[in-house]
This record gives C-alpha cells, sequence and structure tokens, in this order.
C-alpha cells in the first residue's frame, strides 16, 4: 500500500496580499468564425470568467463574426446557452451584464463587405464602451482561412500593421499553425504582410494551464531541485497524454492531420522544452522563448533509415469501457474505411545539450485510452548503492519520481522512500503532493481565460514565436514526410492496433521496456 503525505499551503487569503492579481485594459475582443464550436464551448465561457472575476474592466465588448446569418439577439441566446452548459446556474444580473455587450456581424471571410461592416461596428462600439480603441481578434475557424482573414483584416484597415501599443491591434491565431515546416513558414510570411510579428499570437492552450506554468516557478524560484536536474541525478523523463473519447466530431480535421501534427508539434513539444530549457536571464517573453527555442534546436534529429527505434505508431480498434461498447477509428464517421492515420503514438527523443545528454526523453500520446492523463514524470536515477538491500532480502528501492500532473487534476508530487512506522527496518515509498484545486479551490483561471487576458495585456510568454513554430516542424516534418511516402501495404504493417480502452498497443510496452524502462501509468 502507498500511503500519502499531503502537504498546504497558506491559505490563499494570506497569500494574495503577496501577489499580483492582474486586470486587463478596456478593450473589445472579436471572434471570426463565432458560430463554431470552439467559441461556444471554450472561448465564451472564458472571457466570461474575467468578466465575472472583475479581470476586465467594464470598459469590455464582444463581437462575434461569421458566415452564419444571426441577429445580435440569436447570437447573445447561444452565448446564454453556452455559459449555463458550461457554469449551470448563474445569477441573471451577472449574465444580463455581460450579454449586453455581445453583438454580432455578418459576413464572408473572403468578400470586403463583411470587413467593412464589421469595422463600422468596432468604431461604433469602440465610442459606446470606451475601449480607446484596443482590440483583439481571435481567429476560431479552420487553419485554410486564418492567412485570408488576416489578409482581409488588414486590407479594409480594420487591423493596422505595428499597431501594439495604444491603440492595440493584436490577433490571436489557433493551432495547428501549418501542416508542415513549408506551409508554416508561408503561412508566417502572409500574416507579416498585414501584421508585425509582436502583434501576432500563436496559442497554445496548454500552456494556459497551471500545471504547466508552475513548471517554470517550480524549476527556477527553487534552490533543491536545480543541482540535480541534469543527465548526472535524472535517468528519463516521460510525458503522456492519454485521451478517453475517440475522434468525435473531428474526423475531417482528424484524417487530414493525425496524432503527431495535432498532439507532438505543439502541445507535447512545449512541455518537453518547459522541462528542459536552461534557466532564462529573466522571466520577460523573450527571455523564457529564448530558451524553448534553443532546447528545442539540440533535440537530435530522428534517425529516418531506423526510425522504428524511435517512434512507432498505433490505431484503436474497437473496445469496451464501462460496459458499452466502442467503435473502432476506422468506423467512425467521417473516417475511411483503409485510414492508417494514427490515432497513438510512442516517441524517444535525446537532447544533444551538456545538461541532457544520452538523457531519453519518451513520450506517449493516445486517444481513446483507459483514462484521461496528461501528466510529466522526471525519474531520477535509483541510489548507487543500497546500504538497505541486506537488511531488506535485496529489495531495491524505487527511484525518486517527480510529476507534473495537468489532467485531471492539477497537481505537483514527489514520491520519495521512508521508514514504515513500527518495523524495524522497512521502506515504502510515500508521496508529498501539492493539489491546486484542494489549495486554492475553484478560483484557478480557465487555460483560455489566462492566455486571452495576456494577449489582452500584451503579455507573449505563453505564446508560440515565429522560430519556435518554424523549429517544431523542421524537427517533425522529415518524419511526416516518410511515412506519407510509403506504400498502403508498409503503413498497414507498420501501424500498430490496440483495444478501445486499453493503455495503447502492446508494442507501445516493449518500446520503452527494451531500455530496461517501463511507462508509469495509473
Amino acid at each position: 500500500m502507498i500511503n500519502h503525505w499531503t502537504f498546504r499551503c497558506k491559505a490563499v487569503s494570506e497569500l494574495i496580499p503577496y501577489c499580483e492579481i492582474v486586470t486587463g485594459v478596456p478593450c473589445g475582443y472579436v471572434i471570426c468564425g463565432a458560430s463554431g464550436d470552439l467559441t461556444h464551448r471554450k472561448l465564451i465561457p472564458a472571457v466570461f470568467s474575467l468578466f465575472r472575476a472583475k479581470k476586465i474592466p467594464e470598459q469590455f465588448f464582444v463581437v462575434g463574426f461569421a458566415r452564419s446569418v444571426m441577429a445580435d439577439s440569436d447570437f447573445r441566446q447561444r452565448v446564454i446557452d453556452s455559459l449555463q452548459q458550461a457554469y449551470g446556474e448563474i445569477a441573471k444580473t451577472e449574465i444580463e451584464n455581460f450579454v449586453m455587450r455581445c453583438f454580432y456581424v455578418v459576413g464572408s471571410y473572403d468578400q470586403d463587405d463583411g470587413y467593412r461592416k464589421l469595422n463600422e461596428k468596432l468604431e461604433e462600439l469602440g465610442r459606446r464602451f470606451g475601449t480607446e480603441g484596443n482590440l483583439v481578434f481571435h481567429i476560431a475557424t479552420p487553419p485554410s482561412l486564418y492567412a485570408t482573414i488576416v489578409s482581409f483584416l488588414g486590407k479594409n484597415g480594420v487591423v493596422k500593421r505595428h499597431q501594439n501599443e495604444k491603440a492595440f491591434h493584436r490577433v490571436i491565431v489557433e493551432k495547428p499553425f501549418g501542416q508542415d515546416l513549408k506551409s508554416a513558414v508561408n503561412l508566417n510570411k502572409d500574416l507579416l504582410k498585414y501584421l508585425a510579428d509582436e502583434q501576432i499570437y500563436r496559442i497554445d492552450h496548454y500552456l494556459g494551464k497551471e500545471t504547466v506554468q508552475n513548471i517554470l516557478m517550480f524549476r527556477f524560484a527553487n534552490q533543491i531541485f536545480e543541482p540535480a536536474w541534469n543527465r548526472h541525478y535524472i535517468d528519463h523523463v516521460q510525458i503522456t497524454v492519454a485521451e478517453q473519447l475517440g475522434v468525435e466530431h473531428r474526423a475531417g480535421y482528424f484524417e487530414q492531420a493525425g496524432l503527431l501534427r495535432d498532439m507532438f508539434q505543439n502541445h507535447m513539444l512545449q512541455l518537453a522544452a518547459l522541462v528542459g530549457m536552461e534557466p532564462p536571464v529573466d522571466a520577460s517573453a523573450e527571455s523564457v522563448r529564448d530558451e524553448k527555442v534553443k532546447f528545442m534546436k539540440s533535440i537530435r534529429s530522428f534517425d529516418l533509415e531506423h526510425l522504428e527505434t524511435q517512434l512507432i505508431r498505433g490505431q484503436y480498434s474497437g473496445g469496451e469501457a464501462s460496459g458499452k461498447n466502442l467503435t473502432a477509428y476506422r468506423e467512425e464517421e467521417g473516417v475511411a474505411a483503409t485510414s492508417c492515420i494514427e490515432t497513438y503514438f510512442a516517441m524517444k527523443l535525446f537532447v544533444d545539450n551538456w545538461r541532457w545528454k544520452d538523457v531519453p526523453f519518451y513520450l506517449q500520446a493516445g486517444k481513446r485510452l483507459k483514462q484521461k492523463l496528461s501528466r510529466i514524470a522526471v525519474i531520477f536515477k535509483k541510489v548507487p548503492h543500497s546500504m538497505f538491500a541486506r537488511n531488506l532480502k535485496d529489495l531495491d528501492p524505487s527511484p525518486n519520481v517527480l510529476f507534473f500532473e495537468i489532467q485531471p487534476r492539477q497537481r505537483t508530487s514527489l514520491h520519495f522512500q521512508a521508514k514504515v512506522p513500527g518495523a524495524k527496518m522497512c521502506l515504502a515509498p510515500l508521496k508529498m503532493e501539492l493539489d491546486y484545486r484542494d489549495v486554492f479551490g475553484t478560483k484557478m483561471d480557465e487555460d483560455y481565460s489566462t492566455l486571452i487576458l495576456d494577449c489582452m495585456l500584451g503579455d507573449q510568454t505563453l505564446y508560440w514565436r515565429r522560430d519556435g513554430v518554424e523549429t517544431s516542424w523542421k524537427l517533425l516534418t522529415p518524419v511526416l514526410k516518410k511515412w506519407e511516402a510509403e506504400s498502403q501495404e508498409e503503413k498497414e504493417r507498420m501501424l500498430e492496433r490496440y483495444a478501445g480502452g486499453s493503455w495503447g498497443p502492446a508494442a507501445g510496452n516493449r518500446f520503452i521496456e527494451k531500455d530496461g524502462r517501463h511507462w508509469i501509468v495509473p
């Protein structure tokens, strides 16, 4: 049995006097793609959360812009439905105060007329709500429209290049940012025709999660771990991102992308960079992102001739969970019957620098797995000699492990060995844990709330920079090209099947076990 030692931080009320509670500035928030799923599932609840917590001033409004024909009243009803779905019962006055700031403009993304109407509306609302000309545009459309929307915003004067102070025009661009290196480079060029780079906010919502941000604080605000944060003391690093759901309604996108593009190129590479980066000179956005890019550039290129030693792909078959039958990927609506798109991968990376030389980073991600889990595990080396082995009948104490759990709970824990009370000489693994929900209750912002507020404040620390995006694609693109060039027969041979509701293919376990290690999963 594993015992749990839990420590508690000071109460939130004691911490707040020492913390900077950041609030936004007068601003208009424009959602391009306002009739889509992301807007109503994530963006509207995120902005409302900020407004409700008074992190956005009263001088604020929301404009939805999309092709769907709607009146302001229709859009407002959708906003209400989104908030009720996200929060349940909400005070009527809170909803009314927010909804009266929500408006809608109909327009085609590739025609000037809609953008002219949008510009007129923004000027009118800016005067009414006193937003001082500050605007954030959030592009929540299919990726093929990103460049088109920015070009029409620019050509019609809705956004102005280099306008990043007072009044500011900033643009949030959703992932995926490109499909490979060439498309990412071209997209950057297209956006930079109408925007300065400091106006472009390339979002990765994982970076808005408290546990992810805490990695920087944990590493660089505490002396205790940094001396051991290197190849001399760390055996390896594991990053696992597991989803219980299958492809669901995203088959159209997923058939074009696959899990490597959807998960590794952005979320998981960012997590690896936070674990592996060198200490920045300060906490500024440029310093932090400089070190992330340096880390990514240090990752060893894949050996395409022996790729199977570094990467395996899998795809879920039918299965069962909670007494329900689970559909195989190839039987999902919108998926080709012969599709070889990966829904699982396991990967081994090496980082060619002094800190991480020969320390493997193991990454695995998958859909339709046994449990929802996003977690980083830093596994330290075993003690060089156990003085207790003789007493404990050659028991080999397990190594120390540091966990950063991102989902389903946000918590950090350290596993270590300690004596069991009462017994003369008996060790057991114990755990010290910081659970954000236990300590801070429900006061944590959602990931999108954090990132939208950062954009309003002009803080790009948690956003991708141009060279970071291109470096990540430079690493992955050769692998994608090699896979796409394979014959159907060869893809079938290389694709590992796994039952839905399991922890992935058996080959995923063999992949790490051949190195004398194993995946740490619940």
